[in-house]
């Protein structure tokens, strides 16, 4: 259980540093972030608040103790945020090197998923 509990606990607060900090910075909305979400992207200013306090919510709930299907939720929200953002880099035709951290990203968080269900049953095996 010890080992699961680190590799869940290394890979998720990764991608929860990640989230925290994207998210806060889509909340507080600077004139760089309008640039690239509006001009860039094609995006309107208030989904890029929207997404940022989605990110937000999403950390809080997997820093909670229980909540397993809205955690489950939070997963996919996240790897629909990160797909959302990849497509949306290739379509305006950015080079490679600005989706070249998003397999990184994606792997960080399916080790999350995966442990994540690992101490789900290690806990339900586990007598009281």
């Amino acid at each position: 259980m010890k080992k699961i509990n680190i590799i869940y606990w290394i890979s998720t607060g990764l991608i929860l540093a990640l989230m925290l900090f994207s998210g806060v910075m889509s909340i507080m909305n600077p004139p760089e972030s309008q640039k690239m979400m509006h001009d860039h992207l094609g995006y309107p200013n208030y989904f890029t608040v929207f997404l940022g306090v989605a990110k937000v919510l999403g950390v809080i709930t997997l820093l909670l103790p229980g909540l397993p299907k809205l955690k489950e939720w939070v997963y996919a929200g996240f790897t629909f945020d990160m797909l959302g953002a990849v497509y949306s880099f290739i379509s305006v035709k950015d080079p490679i090197s600005s989706v070249a951290m998003f397999p990184v990203f994606f792997a960080l968080l399916i080790v999350s998923y995966i442990y994540f269900h690992k101490k789900l049953a290690a806990k339900a095996t586990t007598p009281a």
